[in-house]
């Protein structure tokens, strides 16, 4: 008897585990058998284990790297990214500034695609009629430096031009101090009007000045 339970349970076990968990199987044996109860036991606890398994198994997300299609499409989409911003470098955008001299303010437009558009604009913005452009420039940036603090004639601005604001900013003070002398507290000031890119009045995709009508 001892001997048939054992082969009985070594086939149940199998079948279980060849089978699934969703197996059902025959009692060979009363209900009321310790012995039945405990190796029910131990089957149970093995279906449950397996099924546990299967579903974490199921449940776990698969972790893969892009595939060679993925890949592609993703090169294709940066080529073509850095073919658009390569052509908006090469794309001249204008900027021109003004000063009225009749309220003593400065003014700018920048962004366009035609220097007269950036002209027009600039001048919109004029209060009196002793107002004009003193310069125009795309793709850099110009630093104003003024003779006097309160100019008079265009004669009296030194601009510098250079798509780095930091050499504009020493051709402008180089070009007044020839000029006017150095070191002097009554001649050649930086100009103090704010833009986007700090006192430099800059214009060009590499300084987020662009794409006006």
């Amino acid at each position: 008897m001892k001997q048939t339970m054992m082969n009985t349970a070594a086939g149940a076990l199998a079948a279980v585990l060849l089978g699934g968990a969703g197996l059902a199987y025959a009692n060979p044996y009363p209900v009321g058998s310790q012995q039945w109860h405990n190796f029910n036991g131990i089957m149970q606890s093995e279906a449950d284990r397996i099924q546990r398994e299967r579903n974490a198994t199921r449940q776990q997300p698969i972790n893969r790297g892009p595939t060679a299609a993925e890949i592609r499409a993703w090169e294709q989409r940066e080529a073509k990214v850095q073919a658009e911003i390569a052509e908006l470098r090469r794309t001249p955008f204008y900027m021109a500034i003004a000063n009225d001299f009749g309220s003593n303010q400065m003014m700018w437009a920048g962004g366009f695609s035609t220097g007269q558009r950036a002209v027009e604009e600039a001048l919109k913005q004029c209060r009196t009629s002793n107002c004009r452009v003193i310069k125009t420039l795309s793709n850099s940036c110009a630093v104003v430096v003024g003779a006097t603090n309160h100019p008079r004639s265009d004669s009296d601005f030194f601009i510098g031009i250079h798509k780095d604001d930091r050499v504009a900013a020493h051709q402008a003070m180089q070009a007044c101090e020839t000029m006017h002398g150095k070191n002097r507290q009554d001649r050649c000031f930086y100009s103090t009007v704010r833009t986007k890119n700090g006192t430099a009045f800059c214009v060009g995709y590499d300084y987020s000045v662009y794409g006006q009508e």
